[in-house]
C-alpha cells in the first residue's frame, strides 16, 4: 500500500492535470438518470475526480471509498462539500448498502483489487436496478517502449521517483479489455460503452445492471 508520502506527492503531481478528471466526470454525467444520484466513488484516492464530480453533477451525493486512511484524508481536504462522505473500504467490501447507487466509478484501482470476482459482486449488489459501474483501467497491451516515455515524462515533469515508481508498477498487474470485459459479463453486467483501442495506455468500459 502507498506510503503517507508518496500519497501526498501523488495528490500534487496528479493536480498538474485537472483535464483526466474532466474527462471522465463527463461520462459519469452522460450516465445520470435522476436528479440527486449517488455516486461511489470507489478508490477515492485523493479526492480529485470526486471534486470534479461534484463541479459537473453538484446534486449527487458522492461517497469516496478507499483502504487507505490518508488517501482518505486527502480526499476530504480536496472534495470538501456537504455531500461528500469519504469511508473505510475496499473493492470487495464496499460499506454501502444493498441497491443504494446509481454510479459506481473507478479510475485505475482494479490493479490494486485482490479479488476481482467479489469486488464486481459487490458492486452489483450496491447498484440500483439499471444502475452502471464505470471503470476506467490501466492497459496491458500498452507497448513497454511506450511505457518507457511515460516514466521519462513524468521524472521530467517533477513527479518523483516514488510516484513515477507507483505509477509505473500499476503495469505489471494490469488487465486488457477483453479481460474486464469478462469480469462485468461474469458478474451479470452488461457491457454498453467501451472507449480505447488495444494499444493505447488506458481504456474505459462501463456496464450496466440488469
Amino acid at each position: 500500500m502507498i506510503d503517507d508520502k508518496t500519497a501526498e506527492k501523488f495528490a500534487r503531481y496528479m493536480k498538474k492535470y485537472p483535464d483526466l478528471y474532466q474527462n471522465l466526470a463527463d461520462i459519469v454525467k452522460k450516465y445520470v438518470t435522476n436528479a440527486k444520484p449517488v455516486i461511489i466513488d470507489l478508490g477515492v484516492g485523493p479526492g480529485l475526480l470526486s471534486q470534479e464530480l461534484h463541479t459537473q453533477i453538484p446534486n449527487a451525493t458522492i461517497i469516496g471509498v478507499d483502504p487507505n486512511k490518508k488517501m482518505l484524508s486527502l480526499a476530504q481536504q480536496n472534495a470538501c462539500f456537504d455531500t461528500f462522505e469519504a469511508r473505510l473500504g475496499s473493492s470487495e467490501n464496499i460499506p454501502v448498502d444493498d441497491d443504494s447507487a446509481d454510479i459506481v466509478v473507478s479510475r485505475f484501482s482494479l490493479t490494486y483489487w485482490k479479488d476481482q470476482k467479489k469486488s464486481f459482486s459487490e458492486m452489483f449488489r450496491v447498484l440500483k436496478e439499471d444502475g452502471c459501474v464505470i471503470l476506467e483501467v490501466i492497459n496491458k497491451d500498452f507497448p513497454v517502449w511506450r511505457l518507457f516515455l511515460i516514466k521519462v515524462h513524468m521524472l521530467f515533469n517533477k513527479a518523483g521517483a516514488d510516484v513515477t515508481k507507483y505509477h509505473i508498477d500499476v503495469y505489471k498487474d494490469a488487465y486488457t479489455i477483453d479481460q474486464v470485459e469478462q469480469f462485468f459479463f461474469n458478474a451479470g453486467f452488461s457491457v454498453v460503452e467501451k472507449e480505447g483501442n488495444r494499444k493505447e495506455w488506458k481504456f474505459l468500459i462501463v456496464g450496466k445492471k440488469k
